[in-house]
């Protein structure tokens, strides 16, 4: 691990949770929940590849599958799969082509259990979309990544059950049709509650949830910086047709260690 690097990321995390808080001044719900989505873009870009980019607005497929929500806070884009299609040069507000799109980030100020159910709605609908081929296409690869993240939740402060906020995610998911290990959802960091992702148990076949091993809220941001810069990059080469353990190609969180536990969602 390299202590410059962690670091680094640590001391954005802290300054990432600072700005956040400055936030709580603005009276306006609307513009404070979009200047803390801008507070998340920020501190993910320095570490997306180079040809990845972000933006805002809706994703589109070539069979224009009719969807329920037609706006994303945070589309994580790669531009030399499909150009976004934006209203204007100066604003990285506009429509994103399916095949493009990589990962999906879902910010909230306050999560609440509507607000998780409300994403794993959205995270639904877009694994119905389809990549656009051409003829002969044997490709079979995974869909938008989606993400949550949340400044707070609304749970009791003093509950001792270091995995609640999975438990209700859990429980949601499976309320509307959601496998919870399909990967459909594939992070969610709260702030001063955790961080998990879907990861593979020692087999490197079988999946499952995993918390990060701290309660650290600046850790937490920050292996949630990291873990979306792999994927990111992990995604870019696997849409490429080329193999990610051929490259030199990884994110950020290539150079953290792997504080991560194994969590059975049967138990939670």
């Amino acid at each position: 691990m390299n202590n410059y690097i962690l670091d680094k990321l640590k001391a954005d995390s802290l300054h990432l949770i600072h700005l956040s808080l400055n936030e709580e001044k603005i009276q306006h719900a609307g513009l404070r929940g979009r200047l803390r989505e801008l507070l998340i873009n920020n501190i993910l870009t320095p570490w997306l590849p180079p040809h990845v980019l972000s933006g805002t607005g809706t994703i589109i497929e070539a069979e224009n599958l009719k969807r329920e929500s037609t706006q994303d806070d945070i589309i994580l884009f790669d531009k030399t799969l499909a150009p976004p299609i934006f209203g204007s040069s100066n604003i990285k507000e506009g429509i994103f082509l399916y095949n493009s799109v990589l990962a999906r980030v879902e910010v909230k100020s306050t999560v609440t259990r509507g607000f998780m159910k409300d994403f794993c709605k959205t995270s639904l609908e877009l694994s119905k979309l389809k990549f656009s081929v051409g003829d002969g296409f044997t490709q079979n690869y995974f869909g938008t990544l989606n993400l949550f993240f949340a400044f707070k939740s609304d749970a009791d402060s003093g509950n001792k059950n270091k995995n609640f906020e999975l438990k209700r995610l859990v429980e949601v998911m499976k309320e509307i049709g959601i496998d919870p290990l399909s990967g459909i959802v594939s992070m969610v960091c709260i702030i001063g509650k955790g961080f998990w992702k879907i990861g593979l148990m020692p087999d490197n076949k079988t999946r499952t949830w995993q918390r990060l091993d701290s309660d650290v809220s600046a850790d937490q941001i920050t292996w949630f910086v990291g873990t979306v810069s792999n994927s990111c990059f992990r995604e870019h080469i696997l849409r490429q047709g080329r193999n990610p353990s051929q490259s030199l190609e990884s994110g950020i969180g290539m150079y953290l260690d792997h504080p991560f536990i194994d969590i059975d969602i049967n138990s939670l």
